[in-house]
């Protein structure tokens, strides 16, 4: 077996290449499309994906590390979550706008200090979905101002027990997880210096 690559980046002999590409659906959203691209070993296969905008999430912390959580039903899941602050880049929006509009949108705070932490993707398997990182400090109240067809509550949680909160299965929201477990790391190596 192979060590992996010290440069995790796609080596060109892994690649696969675009041969067709059709359009079976156009949402509001959500784009789906059916392709036919050449494999590395030249053979065809055929790869169903789905084209998002992409989306930022916001970790917001009170000044004695409370966290800003939202519960709110999702549809196709069709149950209850806990997630943190988030939402889709608007067309010719920068990801920085969309997190700090989501954190007013949503929870009716605004941040004087903002950290990006990273990003990553949600379902590199069938959708090219890119979700941005932002840790938002120094809260203040602004103007919660969520979508008409949004409906959500606002908690403040104790940062600790949002991470219990992922280790006991209480939040399993791919994106909250992903976006806590960033920011501990970032707030544990700023400790660290």
């Amino acid at each position: 077996m192979k060590n992996p690559p010290s440069n995790l980046r796609l080596k060109g002999s892994l690649a696969e290449q675009k041969k067709l590409s059709e359009k079976v659906f156009s949402g509001e959203l959500l784009h789906v499309f059916k392709d036919e691209a050449i494999l590395p070993d030249t053979s065809i296969g055929r790869r169903e994906w789905i084209q998002h905008p992409g989306a930022c999430a916001v970790v917001s912390l009170f000044s004695n590390g409370d966290c800003v959580l939202i519960q709110q039903f999702r549809y196709p899941a069709q149950q209850l979550f806990w997630e943190v602050p988030a939402g889709k880049i608007d067309r010719g929006e920068d990801p920085f706008s969309t997190a700090a509009r989501e954190l007013e949108e949503e929870t009716g705070y605004q941040a004087e200090e903002w950290t990006y932490i990273g990003h990553f993707y949600p379902a590199i398997g069938y959708a090219d979905e890119i979700i941005h990182i932002y840790l938002a400090e120094g809260l203040i109240p602004g103007h919660q101002n969520m979508d008409k067809d949004e409906f959500l509550s606002v908690y403040r949680v104790p940062f600790n027990e949002v991470v219990g909160m992922i280790h006991s299965g209480e939040i399993n929201d791919a994106k909250t997880i992903s976006s806590i477990i960033r920011v501990q790391g970032f707030l544990e190596r700023d400790r660290m210096k």
